[in-house]
Formats: C-alpha cells, structure tokens, sequence
C-alpha cells in the first residue's frame, strides 16, 4: 500500500527518537525516517490498523509534533496578527485550527492551538516546521509581551481515536469524557498520571489527543493498550486523514499553496481593524475565487494516485496529485489534486499521468469520508 507521508528535513545529522520508540520495536513495528525522527510506518497492517480506527479504536504515538506554550499578556493580541482565524471565537479549555500565512497567502504552517487561559496558549505543530514555526514566531514578536517555551521533546503526544475511543478511555481518567465537546480540552489524570487530553484528532474519527511528561510515556501508553486498542502507525494515519480530505503540510498546503486555494478558506476571517498577515490576499482570493482549486479525485481505471503525478483535460496539463492512494474504507483509489478552476465541477472527467500512461479519472465531492 502507498504510503503518502511527508518526510523532510532527512539531511539532520541526528535521528530523533521518541519516549516511546523501544516500545514500538518491541510491537514488531517497521520504522521510518519521518522528518527527523525514527517513527513507525506500520506494525502488522496498515490495512488492519486503519480498520480498527474506523471501527473500533487505535492508538498513535505522535511525539514527533511539535508543542509549545505561548505565555504573557499579548498572547493573543499577538496570535490574531500571526494566525488567519479569529480569536474571539475562543474561550478558556476551548482549541482552533488555523494557519500561520506568508504575505501572498501561501501557508508556514497549519495547526492546533488552545487558551488554557487568556495569557497562556498551548500550541501543536507539524513535525518538520518545528524549527521553521518557532523562528517564524520569535521573528514576529516585536513589542508584543509573548514568551515561547519549546516543549517538543520534553513531553509524549499520543492519539486515541475510533468509534470506542470514549467507552474504552472513561474508566482510565477522573474527567466526564462527554463534557468535553469537539476541540475542547481539559486538564486530569489517567491513572493518577497527569495529562492534557484534546478532543481532536487527525483520523476523522471520534477520539482524542494528549500531551504528557515524557516519565509518564510507557506508562501512559500501556493503559492505553490494555483497552483493547491497536497500535497504529504512520501508514494508517495517513490513510484515515486522506479519506477525511485532511491536509498535510507539503501536499495540499505549503509555501507554494495559499490557504484559499486548498480549500480552507473558512479559516481566513475578516477580523475587523486587526492587520494579520497575509490577510489582503487571503481574503481578495476568497471574495473572487482562486484560478487553481483542491478536489477530490476517483480513478475510473486501474492504478494508483501518488503525489506530484500530473492532470490533464484533453492535452492540457491542468494540475497534480497533491496526495493519493488506496482508502481501505471505500476499497479503491482516491486522492486530491490542485487544478485549474474551470474543471471543478464534480463529475468532469479527467485523465492521470500514471507511469507514461494517461488514465481515465473523474472529480468527485469531498471528504470521501466522513464521521464527525
């Protein structure tokens, strides 16, 4: 099965490892290089283990992410000049999705931040712009009275999706798992052992996200494991996000895609009388449209959709894969793809340059999938 993971920064002298990495050997786990750090792709099956997230729970070890605190009375003066949504749509124990945007629109990086309180924000960022977002962050600074504290490997971050996450986590922690609503958090202990737990998550699934002291690892994802999860690895993460239409930094946004363009355009709000970057074109492209368009692709015949593979209408090269390969869900290809705007329409037919040859593929609506 393809696996369609973005793996940067392959160049760094050092191969990070997680708190969990003997853990994973010893589950027989095949392990990558994904962006600087030693992960597992897969343990059994990345069909099986993507299954179990669809119908019964998983558990992934996402240590590699970055994770910092935001601290100071600016915070969030300043995050409403760094980020294209509104922070006013916030409150305590509540996160946001967003991204941080260059001038032109094009993304430094997508991401999940919370409000602990006004003056404190805890932020999850992608594995290979940890070094990127933090310098981005320091250089925009100013006057703002921000102090950022890197926490990325000094904590463990693990997610536990499916449809049994909340049956299977409840016993295990001393919160109401069902007062914690979609993108609230909350502060408790999972045996005694104290965490962070999110309701988010990357797989389109229900389930949450934790962050904990890296001593707390193993044991953590121990208790975990005896509820009958299955661990799960990148391969699966990457298939559970694909068919949810999720986008992956370096695929459907980058330095080269604006947010408009990869469909986020929900994230850019006016914000009236705050200046944030990127906002004059984010939100011209979102008033008139955009000449290139995210969509969803089905092939009508045989093969596989990989990244980078080209688009055509007739002899008109007309865009890319941006991310593709097999939903074991749906039990056939799918992928997404950056074309021209004129052959949006779903249904418009399309063909793939796949291997020399030019296969039959169509434009269908997104998310292929979709739980939550």
């Amino acid at each position: 099965m393809y696996l369609c993971v973005d793996i940067m920064n392959t160049e760094q002298l050092e191969i990070k490892k997680t708190a969990l990495h003997d853990i994973h050997l010893s589950l027989g786990a095949r392990m990558i290089n994904f962006a600087g750090w030693q992960m597992p792709v897969q343990y059994e099956s990345i069909i099986k283990e993507h299954n179990a997230v669809r119908s019964n729970a998983g558990i992934f070890d996402i240590s590699h992410m970055g994770e910092f605190l935001l601290e100071g009375k600016d915070v969030i003066s300043f995050l409403q000049y760094i980020m294209i949504n509104d922070l006013n749509l916030l409150e305590p124990s509540k996160g946001q999705y967003s991204c941080m945007c260059y001038d032109n629109g094009t993304v430094v990086d997508d991401l999940v931040y919370y409000e602990e309180n006004p003056d404190r924000f805890r932020m999850i960022v992608n594995a290979g712009n940890i070094d990127k977002d933090l310098k981005w962050l320091n250089d925009h600074i100013g006057n703002y009275h921000v102090e950022i504290t890197n926490l990325s490997t000094k904590r463990t971050r693990v997610a536990f999706q499916g449809p049994k996450a909340d049956d299977y986590l409840q016993p295990l922690v001393d919160v109401d798992l069902s007062k914690i609503n979609r993108f609230y958090f909350a502060h408790c202990n999972l045996n005694n052992k104290p965490i962070f737990i999110a309701r988010t998550g990357y797989t389109g699934e229900k389930g949450f996200e934790m962050s904990f002291d890296n001593n707390f690892a193993i044991e953590v994802w121990n208790d975990l494991r005896k509820t009958g999860a299955l661990p799960a690895g990148l391969g699966a993460r990457d298939s559970l996000r694909l068919e949810a239409c999720y986008s992956l930094y370096g695929h459907e946004i980058s330095d080269s895609i604006t947010a408009i363009e990869a469909g986020l355009s929900w994230l850019a709000k006016p914000k009236e009388g705050i200046d944030y970057i990127g906002k004059k074109i984010l939100l011209q492209q979102k008033a008139e449209g955009t000449e290139r368009v995210l969509v969803g692709i089905n092939l009508i015949d045989r093969g596989i959709l990989r990244e980078n593979y080209k688009i055509y209408k007739d002899s008109d090269e007309i865009g890319f894969i941006t991310s593709g390969g097999y939903s074991p869900t749906l039990g056939k290809t799918i992928g997404l793809g950056l074309i021209k705007n004129q052959y949006k329409e779903v249904g418009a037919e399309i063909k793939i340059e796949i291997r020399n040859k030019l296969l039959r593929g169509k434009v269908v609506s997104t998310p292929f999938y979709r739980n939550v």
